[in-house]
This record gives structure tokens, C-alpha cells and sequence, in this order.
């Protein structure tokens, strides 16, 4: 059974982001094409040149939401 894969399929792949039978599919479909195989090659290397980078909110607005979301779980309780 031939399967078309999306690029968007790919990139779910490449961040771990689809079921366990996706998985397998996408790993099978790329041993059998070649072309597929180049495409999800290209969109590693694509993922490698990003910028490794993380986001940090200041302790102010953290606690902020957590404030906020006391209150509101409070109201949800009466």
C-alpha cells in the first residue's frame, strides 16, 4: 500500500510527534523512496540550523498566572 506523506507528516516526525504506527510508516515509506528519504534529509538538516533556544518568563509574570490561577479555580468551587 503506497502512503503520501506531507511534508507536515515529515516534521511531525522529526519532533516525535505522531503515534507509534505513523512512525513505522513514515520509517518504512523512506527505506522504499528515495525521494522521501531526500526530503526528510533536507528537513533534518533544515532542523539542525536553528537556533537552539529557550524562553524564560520573569518570576513576576509566573506568578502572575499562578495568582490568576488560584483565584479562578477558587471561583469554579462555590
Amino acid at each position: 500500500m503506497k502512503q503520501n506523506f506531507t511534508p507536515e507528516d515529515l516534521i511531525a516526525y522529526l519532533y516525535a510527534e505522531t503515534t507509534i504506527a505513523q512512525r513505522l510508516a513514515i520509517q518504512d515509506a523512506v527505506r522504499r523512496d528515495p525521494v522521501l528519504a531526500q526530503e526528510l534529509e533536507q528537513l533534518k538538516n533544515a532542523k539542525r540550523q536553528f537556533p537552539r533556544v529557550k524562553f524564560t518568563a520573569p518570576k513576576r509574570s509566573l506568578q502572575s498566572i499562578l495568582n490568576y490561577s488560584r483565584t479562578t479555580a477558587l471561583e469554579g468551587q462555590c
